[in-house]
């Protein structure tokens, strides 16, 4: 088990390490001049220079890598060209504003997702099932842009329950910090981005379980663990849906990696300032510094939550062994 799980660790930074080396270059060798946002051809020569050696674009391609993974180790990301902030300090906010809301969305459809496939299995071919896929594929074929609006006009524009934007009411005190996330109007306006989110996602877990449970309950020790007299809700929980979350495990953490840097669409609608609108802004305007490092945390977030499942395979289902094999 150690040995595994230090060489999925190992295998994790060398991917961080690729991904981090496409991204360098990538953005080096797009049409274009990114830094034309700052160094104007209009210029002085003497001023161009000035300019790019205190952005260390004087150095050659290789000195510049080499020093872009020096920074990447030490949070050192540089300036945005649009608004000469430290890169690092716009992410931190923008990622804690996604991470809080794909996460309460997130929680919800693999709890809920779960939970709902699981009965829909043990009750197959009954009302809840059918009724619960239907729903499922509805929802799932629905752009999240469009449900978020169909919301927002019920919600808050007609019956007035919820705001129509933003994190936070002007001119309301919210406090700083963690206390921010935590207060009564933080929470009110994530409720309708959060439903959003969860609405069009809840069908990938909830399929995904039901399917995994009816395959894993045809299985030999589901009928023994029936023959030895066992509660159903036992033999459901305990022994079916345990070997059933496999499935799950293997899926959720794609789809919270796409989650966290899909969702463009609802923080435009809602007027959320996270990671996804952020990107665009920064893509859009050239600002590579920022473009840059957004995509590698998207990418180190999902890598990450990868080796989180695999790591989780080990405990969930007893039977994986990882080792030497023999002859």
């Amino acid at each position: 088990m150690q040995e595994y799980i230090i060489k999925r660790v190992l295998f994790t930074f060398l991917t961080l390490f690729g991904v981090a080396t496409i991204l360098f270059f990538i953005f080096r060798i797009m049409p274009g001049d990114p830094t034309a946002q700052v160094i104007s051809p209009a210029l002085d020569p003497v001023a161009q220079a000035a300019l790019k050696k205190a952005y260390g674009l004087d150095k050659p391609l290789i000195v510049q890598y080499v020093l872009y993974l020096k920074n990447l180790v030490i949070f050192d990301w540089g300036r945005s060209f649009t608004s000469s902030q430290q890169v690092f300090g716009i992410l931190t906010y923008r990622f804690w504003n996604t991470i809080f809301l794909m996460g309460a969305a997130m929680c919800f459809v693999l709890v809920m997702g779960t939970g709902l496939g699981m009965v829909m299995a043990w009750r197959r071919g009954g009302p809840m099932d059918s009724g619960g896929t239907v729903l499922a594929l509805i929802f799932q074929s629905a752009p999240p842009f469009v449900t978020g609006l169909l919301l927002l006009i019920v919600l808050s524009y007609r019956l007035d329950l919820f705001p129509t934007g933003g994190m936070h009411t002007p001119g309301v005190s919210i406090g700083s910090g963690l206390g921010m996330f935590f207060s009564g109007d933080f929470l009110h306006h994530l409720v309708l981005p959060t439903i959003t989110v969860a609405l069009y996602y809840l069908a990938t877990p909830m399929l995904i379980m039901r399917d995994s449970m009816l395959e894993v309950m045809g299985s030999d020790f589901i009928e023994l663990a029936k023959a030895k007299g066992l509660a159903p809700h036992r033999v459901m929980i305990k022994h079916a849906a345990r070997n059933a979350l496999l499935a799950v495990v293997t899926v959720s953490s794609l789809m919270i990696g796409f989650a966290i840097g899909g969702q463009v669409l609802v923080e435009s609608v809602f007027s959320w300032p996270g990671m996804g609108q952020l990107m665009v802004e920064a893509a859009s305007s050239h600002d590579y510094p920022v473009a840059q490092a957004t995509f590698l945390v998207l990418a180190a977030l999902v890598i990450f939550l990868n080796l989180i499942a695999d790591i989780s395979y080990c405990y969930l289902d007893p039977r994986i062994k990882i080792g030497k094999s023999k002859g």
